[in-house]
């Protein structure tokens, strides 16, 4: 299927046709954009009352996972929910909670990046592990739409990580391994960053490809 054809079965091509161009199209390595970076707003043991950082404020991930954006529509329900209980303490209660959302697609992000020697960062020893288990599961993907759909909806956050390592997932990973496949595809490896001096931000260096 071309690309035409699948933009006619969407439900953007409608606004997609009549929409204007307001500018060139840039690829993002070209823009403003250098590193995977997130600060660490929930260690702070105050923060201004009436203020709060969101979405790219909180962390910016390398753009062509297209990680960004999600994670900022899940940011405003968190918000809603944080808004709710009331304001007392609403900063702290908020940085906690996106801390642990953030917490899977930047290790998505960063892990990919971090299989590029050039991308600076520590290579975590769990990585070696991961590395070699979504290798199996790439190789395997190849000819099963339950790995390669399972492995999409992780990288799409519609799943936990942990959905990757469950016995049935397992299982045809291993299945899939004993009969011979073409080339494999490249893992990501998954790494957690590092801190920079002032111990609240992380910062990755990025490099420009797709988790498959």
């Amino acid at each position: 299927m071309n690309a035409k054809l699948l933009l006619q079965r969407t439900q953007h091509a409608d606004v997609i046709s009549v929409a204007p161009i307001k500018g060139a199209i840039v690829p993002h390595q070209d823009s403003i954009y250098s590193a995977n970076l997130r600060r660490h707003y929930e260690e702070l043991s105050r923060f201004p009352d009436g203020f709060l950082a969101y979405g790219d404020a909180l962390c910016s991930f390398n753009p062509v996972y297209g990680q960004g954006m999600t994670v900022a529509c899940i940011e405003a329900l968190i918000l809603g929910e944080c808004l709710a209980a009331g304001a007392q303490g609403l900063a702290q209660r908020f940085f906690r909670k996106t801390s642990a959302l953030i917490d899977i697609p930047w290790q998505i992000a960063v892990g990919s990046d971090l299989q590029h020697p050039r991308v600076q960062g520590p290579r975590a020893a769990q990585g070696r592990f991961i590395n070699w288990y979504i290798s199996k599961l790439f190789r395997a993907a190849q000819q099963d739409d339950v790995l390669a759909a399972r492995f999409l909806e992780v990288a799409n956050l519609t799943r936990q990580p942990q959905a990757l390592l469950e016995p049935r997932i397992a299982l045809r990973v291993w299945k899939g391994n004993r009969r011979p496949i073409g080339a494999t595809a490249t893992p990501p490896c998954i790494s957690s960053g590092s801190r920079t001096a002032s111990g609240l931000t992380d910062r990755v260096g990025a490099w420009p490809i797709g988790l498959l």
